[in-house]
């Protein structure tokens, strides 16, 4: 709802400082917690080898390098446990479900067990907030700041706008807040949704 930064001034940072502030600002979130939103339906992953799998139609060995992952998912979801803080993610998904969707939510999945707490909701639940457009990307960290992370249109990341006025985070984590309440955990969904489907037809073709 891009209605709560419409009194506020947000700082717009290239995608290099972008990095480098989230990255300072990440490690001290605190209680509050790390809470992002997901809107888009496709990304670019960049060198990112499951994702270049998946590009090259190659489903089996996406699949396989996500597994792969599990030791760093370990331990990285280990030492934000030691920092003392959690990460919630909102994934929103349009249906039919497209072929990035099915093959993030396999990462996602893997993720959640060991630490990321996933809800997925349904596009038409955030209908009511979109009349101006999709909802933005969001990142918010603690009560320090929140990104209206921008794309290309090819869905590579392009910086972000940045505000840290307090009611503004507030209110930013109130929204995704109540967006992750409303929908499902990944735990259920995925067995349910997502497990059982074929390999997504662009993928087999190489393509997204």
């Amino acid at each position: 709802m891009r209605e709560l930064f419409e009194d506020a001034d947000g700082v717009r940072i290239g995608q290099d400082a972008y990095q480098a502030d989230f990255n300072e600002r990440f490690w001290r979130i605190g209680p509050e917690g790390f809470w992002k939103l997901e809107r888009m339906q496709s990304y670019d992953e960049g060198d990112f080898p499951s994702w270049l799998a998946f590009r090259r139609g190659e489903w089996d060995e996406s699949l396989r390098l996500i597994e792969e992952s599990r030791p760093e998912y370990a331990e990285y979801y280990g030492k934000i446990a030691e920092a003392g803080f959690r990460l919630r993610r909102v994934r929103i998904v349009e249906r039919p479900l497209g072929p990035y969707i099915q093959w993030e939510l396999n990462i996602l999945h893997v993720k959640n067990g060991y630490g990321e707490d996933v809800a997925v909701l349904d596009a038409e639940r955030v209908a009511p907030y979109e009349g101006k457009g999709p909802l933005p990307e969001l990142c918010v960290l603690g009560d320090e700041a929140v990104y209206v992370v921008e794309y290309t249109p090819e869905g590579v990341p392009d910086g972000a706008l940045v505000f840290t006025r307090p009611d503004v985070v507030a209110k930013a984590r109130a929204f995704v807040r109540e967006l992750y309440a409303a929908g499902e955990e990944l735990g259920s969904y995925f067995p349910r949704e997502i497990a059982h489907l074929e390999p997504p037809r662009a993928a087999a073709e190489g393509r997204v």
